[in-house]
């Protein structure tokens, strides 16, 4: 696998990731903004809206049938987070040329294509058309109120917006439905020219293309926008909590979701203790060997699942299901636990197997395309250069004592829970 990373224009910057492994090329185009509660919605909206027809292929009907005749290409979007970073993703998935049944080559005009989706979009009136966008609203909002339906990431969600309620981390990724309900087609095509022109951009191609194939994508997509400063998108990290938030919500459900979001002290990023603060999640709260798993839900059976996950904000949050009597006990045990580490209490059974966890998946970072992608696209958001075997190496080295200097940095800040109306 060979990579490599070049800027072509201000802010855009062609990532090629050369292989043989898929049997698919990949085309991922990363516009990449500051987390905004006024830009939120939109952001998440205006590339469903591309995704409605072109010029060339008016509506979804035509555009579809142009993709399958491509032998089954797939043009979508999705948007998500990066630390405070949003990221809206346009990804294109086309057959290689050598799998075709006679040869064709099929890569240029399905790029050809993807060219076409994001720089002639479909017009009426010189902005989007008025249904496609009303329509695109309305699933945009009911995608919203469905999130209520997964307990466990709506609890994440609002113990997360709770904590940080006067931080970008705070904001919904995908906006508020309030947002989504005032955006006018003008507003919403004037905001997808800005992008094109202003947003970082972040280009893959990964998998086997002809010559200088990529670049050319780039060229033609961004060739003729005249691009002005990119806003800043970094994440800011807040080191220490203050007085502890807390939180109760009811709603129709039998189990308890209990949420405890830490300060780390730390960003998830920070070259002198990213590979402690891995190992520090793992010991503690990631994987079946961890303080949390084997404590609070098997040894004590406090909860029906318990577990922590680090984020770039240098921010842990630990989610529990439970029942909701045991509140203060599953709560004060995951306390517990942390204090464990923090003492040095750390076995080697625990230490290696959560060297062996993490080994395992930075080993499995090259298994598909889309984990290569969002590999590099972390790199490149947060300004590194290191490989999954440098993350390998570094945890090897860490010690007990590096992961208990971390636990020491570790405070609560916020305690959400989400239970029945019993409770």
């Amino acid at each position: 696998m060979q990579i490599s990373r070049k800027e072509i224009f201000d802010g855009i910057a062609l990532t090629t990731v050369k292989t043989d492994k898929f049997k698919f090329n990949r085309i991922f185009i990363d516009f990449i903004l500051p987390l905004e509660r006024e830009h939120a919605a939109e952001n998440a909206l205006f590339a469903d809206v591309l995704m409605r027809g072109t010029e060339k292929y008016p509506g979804l009907l035509p555009l579809q049938k142009k993709l399958s005749s491509l032998y089954g290409a797939d043009i979508d979007t999705y948007v998500g987070t990066n630390g405070e970073a949003h990221v809206i993703t346009v990804f294109a998935k086309l057959l290689k040329d050598k799998y075709t049944l006679d040869g064709e080559e099929i890569t240029g005009e399905a790029s050809e294509l993807l060219c076409e989706v994001l720089t002639n979009p479909q017009k009426e009136g010189g902005a989007f058309v008025a249904e496609y966008t009303e329509s695109e609203k309305e699933k945009l909002i009911d995608d919203i109120a469905a999130q209520i339906n997964d307990k466990d990431a709506y609890a994440l969600h609002r113990a997360i917006e709770i904590m940080c309620a006067d931080e970008a981390w705070g904001i919904p990724e995908l906006g508020r439905p309030e947002d989504v309900e005032k955006i006018t087609r003008e507003a919403l095509y004037a905001r997808y020219e800005y992008i094109l022109s202003h947003a970082g951009v972040e280009f893959f191609a990964i998998g086997d293309f002809p010559g200088e194939m990529a670049e050319d994508i780039v060229r033609k997509i961004f060739g003729g926008v005249t691009r002005g400063e990119v806003p800043d998108y970094s994440t800011k990290i807040v080191r220490t909590a203050g007085e502890i938030k807390k939180a109760v919500e009811h709603q129709e459900l039998k189990q308890g979701k209990l949420v405890l979001g830490f300060r780390t002290g730390v960003g998830a990023y920070e070259k002198d203790t990213s590979d402690a603060l891995r190992v520090f999640n793992c010991v503690f709260g990631n994987g079946t060997q961890s303080k949390l798993f084997m404590n609070v839900r098997e040894k004590l059976s406090l909860c029906y699942h318990c577990s922590s996950r680090v984020y770039s904000k240098g921010i842990m949050m630990v989610t529990s299901g439970i029942e909701p009597k045991n509140y203060d006990k599953a709560k004060n045990e995951i306390l517990a636990q942390l204090d464990e580490v923090r003492k040095g209490n750390i076995s080697d059974m625990e230490m290696d197997s959560a060297k062996k966890r993490l080994r395992n998946s930075m080993l499995s970072v090259g298994d598909s395309a889309e984990a290569i992608h969002s590999w590099y696209l972390n790199n490149n958001i947060f300004g590194l250069s290191e490989t999954p075997e440098d993350v390998i190496k570094g945890v090897e080295a860490v010690t007990k004592e590096q992961v208990a200097e971390i636990a020491k940095k570790v405070m609560l800040d916020t305690e959400y829970f989400l239970c029945g109306e019993e409770a």
